[in-house]
């Protein structure tokens, strides 16, 4: 926590007032807090304020009875959404999906403040670990698979090309294959 006094008022730190309430601050700090709330009446009316506010919350919440829930309610919520939901399939919706996600970036950006170069690059930082494990994995997968085929090569060149009836069983079977992807082909056009 920083206090700085400059040459005609003193900075208020409004921001540290709800860790003081929530007791979030170290000793030394809260002390120079309550002697900053001694001198400073508009941050002690500030911290009434939030006292209230948490004191009115606490005790709606305590009078508050258990809200009967019908038994069926999941399922006809489920259902509610379900029907109202299109999906994303015009062109306008996706444009207004996209337009509020990057103005919630944005806002996220401006939220940050001062701490966005901090968090950039450790979001840099995080995302090239995450490819260079990503590409570990795919160079593991490629090689694993590279290796498989070399080996499954080698075994059927030797079962295929010494053995005439395994040779006329898979071109049969290639010949079948054939048939059958064209009618699948001739049933998905029918359609």
């Amino acid at each position: 926590m920083n206090f700085q006094i400059a040459t005609t008022e003193e900075v208020c730190p409004r921001s540290d007032i709800a860790a003081y309430i929530d007791g979030e601050l170290r000793a030394s700090e809260e002390l120079a807090l309550e002697v900053h709330f001694a001198n400073c009446a508009p941050c002690a009316a500030e911290l009434n304020e939030q006292k209230k506010i948490l004191c009115a919350l606490d005790f709606a919440l305590e009078n508050e009875k258990g809200i009967e829930l019908p038994a069926n309610f999941t399922k006809v919520v489920v259902t509610n959404a379900e029907s109202k939901v299109n999906g994303l399939r015009h062109p306008k919706e996706r444009f207004n999906a996209s337009f509020v996600c990057a103005t919630l970036f944005l806002l996220v950006l401006i939220g940050l403040g001062t701490e966005i170069e901090v968090v950039l690059n450790t979001f840099i930082k995080f995302t090239g670990q995450v490819f260079a494990v990503a590409g570990f994995v795919g160079h593991l997968s490629y090689d694993i698979a590279v290796g498989a085929v070399v080996i499954l090569r080698s075994l059927s060149y030797q079962f295929v090309f010494s053995s005439s009836v395994l040779f006329a069983f898979l071109i049969a079977l290639f010949f079948v294959s054939l048939l059958a992807l064209s009618q699948l082909i001739f049933r998905f056009n029918r359609t």
